[in-house]
């Protein structure tokens, strides 16, 4: 490139202030107007004595915009809070869960939603195909991604960012889809109601610390009608007897910050008292699994627990910590296509007493293996049937 002098340079702000400096200095010159006026007998006056003043009275500030009252901020407390969120992940898994929650484990779901969830027709699974396709490849919105990280293979690689599909777009769409088909094939699911994007707080004591759950569900499913009780109240009280797992040294509430703001005011999903829970789905909203399959089930006991212990806490009768009906909430969890389901029978909010809560969990099971584009045209690989004859299940407890 040719180096050129440079000539006649100026700054353009310093040149407008010079500029504004002369010719602010001008005086009004005197035409001789005024005197040929007054020699031929024509008066004249000053222009201030003819016109009035703009304003009589001095500015006023005038508020364009309502006031808005200061925010309250939360005041510091003395008792330090332990608040569980959907960030939370249990370093030992369900066996941390089952201190925090005061709950047994049962492998498998429960007999009764098992005899109901029969095999699926043909037409039932190329539905759920559909469905898959439309939510993961066939979907309108396209969005720039998170970027793409692998400091395994490739650290420090900069991927190319891509455009496409949400994580929770996709989550909705496919459990909506879903909800839909289940509601044509189960008798009078249609009566249920829907509610999405709940957010759900409850707080309780455990032993000599303070403990609140705050949980966002993707969709609670709510029905008319509580679901049945699945253990009577001698094989409830046979579950004190039953021995929780030991995690020493480390203490349940490890990875879990204790902070001095909170509130303690609880809140259900669904305000109003003639709708009982039935299913809770929750959305695993991350590009990529950080957690193994023990963390994932520790924290669909965790999701399980707090919706039903906030909704007891509104409806329910309490004695002594211990319900007098218990309380049957069911969770689906979902990350991208795994799929984890439990049944969680809440017992007692006594967290530390004799009396225990059960949680039924299935291991998750991947509704499919591959779903692209692959040469210009959709591919679904790997379908597996048993996720939706699970959900049927499930859809079909009344």
């Amino acid at each position: 490139m040719r180096v050129t002098e440079l000539r006649f340079a100026q700054n353009i702000g310093s040149h407008f202030k010079a500029l504004w400096l002369i010719q602010g200095k001008k005086r009004v010159s005197d035409t001789g107007a005024a005197a040929i006026l007054r020699a031929k007998g024509v008066p004249v006056v000053h222009p201030q004595e003819v016109l009035s003043p703009a304003y009589d009275r001095p500015f006023e500030k005038v508020d364009l915009l309502p006031r808005l009252e200061p925010v309250k901020e939360l005041e510091e407390k003395q008792t330090l809070c332990h608040v569980f969120t959907n960030k939370f992940s249990p370093v030992m898994g369900v066996s941390q869960v089952q201190l925090i929650t005061n709950s047994v484990v049962r492998s498998g779901l429960p007999e009764t939603v098992l005899e109901r969830a029969v095999e699926n027709t043909a037409e039932e699974d190329e539905k759920v195909k559909e469905a898959i396709l439309h939510a993961y490849l066939l979907d309108s919105k396209q969005i720039k991604l998170t970027r793409v990280l692998d400091v395994i293979n490739r650290p420090g690689w900069i991927y190319k960012r891509e455009y496409g599909i949400p994580v929770a777009r996709r989550h909705k769409t496919l459990t909506y889809q879903l909800l839909l088909l289940l509601d044509h094939l189960v008798p009078g699911a249609a009566e249920r109601q829907l509610v999405e994007d709940t957010i759900t707080t409850a707080n309780f004591n455990h032993s000599d610390r303070l403990i609140q759950t705050k949980h966002r569900a993707a969709f609670i499913l709510s029905s008319p009608n509580p679901l049945p009780q699945l253990l009577d109240n001698e094989e409830v009280k046979s579950l004190e007897e039953e021995t929780m797992p030991d995690i020493y040294p480390l203490s349940p509430f490890i990875n879990c910050r204790a902070i001095g703001n909170y509130s303690l005011e609880d809140s259900y999903g669904v305000g109003s008292g003639h709708l009982h829970p039935h299913t809770i789905f929750i959305h695993h909203n991350q590009s990529r699994m950080p957690h193994s399959e023990e963390h994932f089930n520790g924290m669909t006991l965790l999701y399980a627990f707090s919706h039903a212990a906030a909704y007891a806490k509104q409806i329910a009768k309490i004695e002594n910590g211990n319900l007098e009906k218990p309380v049957v909430v069911q969770v689906v969890h979902m990350h991208k296509q795994h799929f984890h389901m439990g049944v969680f029978q809440l017992n007692t909010l006594n967290l530390t007493g004799l009396s225990k809560n059960i949680f039924w969990t299935q291991p998750w099971e991947p509704l499919f293996g591959k779903c692209c584009f692959q040469a210009a045209k959709p591919v679904l690989e790997g379908y597996n049937p048993k996720v939706f004859s699970l959900l049927k299940g499930l859809h079909a407890q009344c």
